[in-house]
């Protein structure tokens, strides 16, 4: 009885299986830039009184944000979407995202993806997490990789660069 109830539950995960990840679809990478635009798509909205050397903000703010998505690295280069959501500032010149990139032109139009992650900002190449989406990219998971493109350290200005790998889910 028990080889029966083993060759049963065996059955029973593999046509579970399919609905257990979420990486059916083909890769999708994207490649664009993200404008970070303080006191006009940056919006502070909590504020500590520690400073953090080197860093625009201080410990423990938090930021909203609803920054601009290009094809290239100018404001004035194709509109793709934006980056809205909150960033947090650590101790260090590493801030934390928890943020969709919400695509408003383009074959991903109406599509988001969620990224949550921290973002140490001296590293030249960073990471962070895909931890789903919505419309095309429905369950995505995956991961973006930013490098900073340029930065205004009198206005905080920057523009990063972003590529985009993720996997979504088949529906």
């Amino acid at each position: 009885m028990a080889f029966h109830t083993r060759i049963l539950l065996s059955l029973l995960f593999l046509s579970l299986s399919p609905l257990l990840t979420s990486c059916d679809k083909d890769l999708v990478h994207l490649h664009f830039y993200v404008h970070l635009l303080p006191n006009r798509t940056e919006v502070l909205v909590a504020k500590s009184d520690i400073p953090v050397p080197g860093s625009f903000y201080n410990f423990g703010s938090i930021v909203v944000l609803d920054n601009l998505i290009t094809e290239g690295p100018e404001n004035t280069s194709y509109p793709l979407g934006k980056t809205q959501g909150v960033m947090s500032v650590m101790n260090s010149l590493t801030v934390v995202w928890a943020a969709n990139i919400v695509f408003t032109s383009g074959q991903y139009n109406g599509s988001s993806l969620a990224i949550l992650g921290p973002d140490d900002i001296t590293q030249p190449i960073r990471e962070v997490a895909i931890v789903g989406g919505s419309g095309y990219f429905r369950m995505a998971q995956g991961y973006i990789t930013i490098k900073t493109y340029s930065v205004n350290l009198n206005n905080g200005d920057a523009e990063i660069e972003v590529d985009l790998y993720a996997y979504p889910a088949k529906y």
